[in-house]
């Protein structure tokens, strides 16, 4: 009964990560109020995904290392390192739930929480792409869908194809540069947001990371059967 409570929230949590995530990149859709009760609750389904894969933790140093063990590693680690950055600044900038502690002022921390945020983006698209196989494995397990045949494969790499071109697109028409380079403005918020455009944007942004690590993850694999055969 455990353990079926236990996959019913691995499966859950995903989704219910990535639409919180998409809702609090763009202030402009909801008030100050939602947004910061939706990051603290962002936190707590991280929290969450890292006690039910804390096996990820204890397995550390006790795995054969190759390079695309070290690659979602590093990914990992800086993800938890954004995630406790975005969570701090999101705490001293506060407006609302903290705002007795907040330094709302505070430039370069309003700075960091943007930065760690997009940063905290990208890499929860490729921690996503590291593990898109199984996932994505389950889904079409669900829905009976054959991954071996001709007709999916090509439709499938049209898309990812389709993806990687309008994400690459989308990130620069979000400027997603210019905020991780801290170069970012008010100019967007002179002109009224469309909430559809700004969703498909960001999923297509995520779905070029994804796509694209996926692909390298499996190059690499590919890379190392063919060195042990």
């Amino acid at each position: 009964m455990a353990a079926k409570a236990e996959t019913v929230i691995r499966n859950s949590l995903n989704p219910l990560m990535i639409l919180c995530l998409l809702l609090v990149m763009d202030y402009r859709f909801i008030e100050n109020a939602i947004h910061e009760f939706l990051g603290l609750f962002i936190v707590l389904l991280f929290i969450i995904h890292n006690v039910l894969n804390r096996h990820w933790y204890t397995a550390m140093g006790k795995v054969n290392i190759d390079l695309l063990y070290i690659l979602k590693t590093i990914t990992n680690l800086l993800l938890l390192v954004m995630m406790l950055l975005v969570a701090v600044t999101g705490f001293l900038i506060s407006q609302t739930v903290f705002s007795s502690f907040s330094l709302s002022g505070n430039l370069l921390a309003h700075e960091l929480h943007v930065l760690s945020a997009y940063l905290g983006f990208i890499l929860v698209s490729i921690h996503l792409g590291f593990h898109w196989n199984a996932l994505w494995g389950k889904l079409c397990l669900w829905l009976r869908i054959k991954r071996t045949n001709f007709n999916y494969i090509l439709l499938s790499r049209i898309a990812s194809l389709l993806t990687i071109v309008y994400g690459i697109y989308a990130s620069f028409t979000r400027h997603i540069g210019s905020k991780l380079l801290l170069q970012h403005g008010f100019s967007d918020w002179t002109t009224a947001p469309s909430l559809v455009c700004f969703i498909l944007d960001y999923m297509t942004i995520m779905g070029c990371y994804v796509a694209i690590t996926y692909y390298l993850t499996h190059l690499l694999k590919k890379d190392k059967y063919k060195k042990t055969a």
